[in-house]
């Protein structure tokens, strides 16, 4: 008898053709960000424990006149967690230890790669931001302003991960240079925590340092919450949207361009 050997695809094979390995990435990813149970499990403790921490210390050692400061950061937490790529240590570590060489083999392009494995990242983050922020909405919902600028709030989650993917490569892509991007990679992640408004609103800044809003960095979390807590009028909401646009755009083709002078200097070590 003889067996059949004719592959038949399968109905998201058939639906999506050939963005289905695009698909297949993002499923594998996720998966593979599953298998330490108990590491993300931690992860996602300590995340709980730093959001119900803030909510202590802002409500009930600053009082309940703290509270559209703790919506600002307590959601804009978990709005900076869930667009986050986590990318720039996986490009570093391919650079370093030469493993770019068989990548670029693939034959897929090495940022189209990357870009779907950064949002296999968020899409995971998202899910489990989402469960640690439960215990705080049981606990102090009375204090959280959930019903935001929500529908006009979507359109940022994406330009805050274009935004973050773009600068994270770029940030990876120095180990073309420097060969161990680690420095490179705690200095930006650092700096995008300062310049990003994260550990405090950028409007609280004397005036002479009001060019930090113009920055791409505020365009992943000081802007989004803004307009999230309703402080922008329609006007601002159209220039920050168009504003973080602009600014993917210009980040992508910067990140080609270094990518494509970084190639150069490939000597793929570690082979």
């Amino acid at each position: 008898m003889t067996q059949n050997l004719t592959y038949t695809p399968n109905f998201m094979e058939k639906l999506l053709g050939r963005w289905y390995k695009w698909y297949f990435l993002v499923g594998y990813w996720i998966k593979a960000n599953t298998i330490y149970f108990w590491s993300e499990f931690f992860v996602g403790l300590n995340r709980t424990l730093v959001l119900l921490g803030t909510c202590v210390i802002f409500l009930y050692l600053g009082g309940e006149n703290q509270q559209p400061i703790l919506n600002y950061l307590l959601l804009g937490n978990i709005f900076f967690t869930i667009t986050d790529p986590i990318i720039s240590w996986f490009v570093s570590s391919n650079i370093r230890d030469g493993n770019l060489t068989r990548w670029l083999t693939y034959p897929i392009k090495y940022i189209n790669f990357l870009f779907f494995t950064g949002f296999s990242n968020c899409v995971y983050l998202s899910i489990t931001a989402l469960i640690s922020l439960i215990p705080v909405v049981i606990l102090f919902r009375q204090y959280l302003d959930l019903a935001g600028n929500f529908s006009i709030f979507v359109p940022f989650l994406f330009i805050s991960f274009g935004i973050k993917f773009s600068i994270q490569i770029m940030t990876g892509f120095s180990s073309f240079w420097f060969t161990d991007g680690s420095g490179a990679n705690h200095l930006v992640q650092n700096s995008e925590n300062f310049l990003s408004g994260s550990m405090f609103p950028l409007y609280i800044l004397p005036a002479y340092f009001g060019w930090i809003q113009y920055l791409p960095f505020a365009f992943t979390f000081y802007h989004p919450m803004q307009i999230y807590l309703g402080k922008y009028d329609t006007n601002q909401t159209i220039l920050v949207f168009f504003g973080g646009i602009v600014w993917c755009v210009v980040l992508y083709f910067l990140a080609k361009l270094v990518f494509k002078f970084g190639l150069k200097r490939n000597e793929s070590v570690g082979l």
